[in-house]
């Protein structure tokens, strides 16, 4: 399972930024790890993370790291936010124009010549503004070879299927809506980018904290957010069960989300270099596959069994080709050969991911 940093916390948000000699050692301690996939957006701290980011590039050979950004929603530059869920000087702009400029800004604070994936931005209320506007923008710049692969990035599920149904996308990053604690990603949309090959970036593994700091840490957020007392009670029913078996919660959370065969990456927060090589010990820690079960018995299904069981011939969901790319041994294996003709997503009415 690869592994990504997102550079949010380069900007200011709710809090200040992180210093230039922490971000640094961050940095460092990533390439030391082989972690070379890094995300930003001019949302960020209205560019500030893409010109912090920009320095920190500087003198690394373009073909050494996987980069993108994104397109769509921006904030003044520097600005503290009250609510960084729902900022209320945010701009939400997918106009081609609006793109094209964004693209031709972020380029420039990165100091680069190209990305390889941008990413529309939080269209929960503007599909078919992106659609009309962002998207085709992006096809242009993709042909151009100033972009390698065009996605969705959102902290919604329906957002990513609303777009799926109109627009051929090569890649999502797909945040805060699969993990321990929600997988409303799991019903329809892993499974349709499993099936379709499409990537999946899963972003926020922790939900924005919880389930990296515990139920007991007064401080902790769910989404952004304080968590209610219905969150706080179901995290402490997981992490009694992780307790059980001597497993932190910490690491059972971000097994969880790269467990789903759909999940070709995680994309990690900046964390300091001593937590994100504590990040990467726990990815490769053996969970006992009867943590999974007992996750199962309180609401958390366990994606490989719910594939394993769906790709048995006769299944309604049986597809006839192997559930992962990564040798899950499952009986759809005897059947590789078999290839489903899916089409353009845009194409696929008849059967149709979202109720839109």
């Amino acid at each position: 399972m690869s592994i990504g940093l997102g550079f949010a916390s380069l900007g200011a948000s709710q809090q200040l930024p992180l210093s230039d000699d922490v971000a640094e050692n961050i940095f460092e301690a990533a390439l030391a790890l082989n972690i070379t996939r890094f995300d930003t957006s001019p949302l960020y701290g209205g560019g500030q993370s893409e010109d912090r980011l920009g320095k920190l590039l500087k003198g690394q050979p373009r073909d050494s790291y996987i980069l993108s950004t994104k397109v769509g929603r921006y904030r003044p530059y520097g600005a503290v936010l009250a609510d960084q869920r729902n900022n209320p000087t945010d701009i939400y702009d997918y106009s081609a124009d609006a793109c094209l400029r964004s693209i031709e800004k972020s380029l420039e604070r990165l100091g680069v010549d190209r990305f390889d994936i941008v990413f529309i931005h939080d269209c929960d209320r503007f599909v078919k503004e992106a659609v009309a506007g962002a998207f085709p923008a992006l096809c242009r710049l993709r042909d151009q070879g100033v972009i390698g692969s065009i996605g969705c990035a959102s902290n919604t599920a329906r957002t990513h299927e609303a777009i799926l149904n109109r627009v051929d996308l090569d890649v999502l990053m797909v945040a805060n809506s699969y993990s321990l604690l929600t997988q409303d990603a799991g019903a329809r949309l892993l499974p349709f980018c499993l099936r379709n090959n499409i990537s999946v970036e899963l972003a926020a593994p922790f939900n924005s904290g919880i389930l990296a700091t515990g139920p007991g840490d007064m401080t902790t957020t769910y989404r952004y957010a304080t968590p209610d007392p219905e969150i706080l009670d179901r995290t402490r029913r997981i992490a009694a069960i992780c307790d059980a078996y001597g497993v932190p919660l910490k690491r059972a959370a971000l097994q969880y989300c790269a467990r789903h065969p759909a999940v070709e990456r995680l994309i990690l927060g900046l964390v300091e270099p001593d937590d994100l090589r504590c990040n990467m010990v726990d990815m490769q820690m053996k969970i006992p596959s009867e943590l999974w079960a007992d996750l199962a018995e309180i609401g958390v299904p366990d994606p490989i069994a719910i594939l394993e069981k769906s790709c048995r011939p006769g299944s309604q969901n049986y597809a006839g080709r192997p559930v992962s790319k990564r040798n899950i041994q499952t009986a759809s294996t005897a059947h590789e050969n078999q290839k489903e003709d899916v089409g353009n997503y845009a194409k696929l009415q008849q059967h149709p991911i979202s109720g839109e």
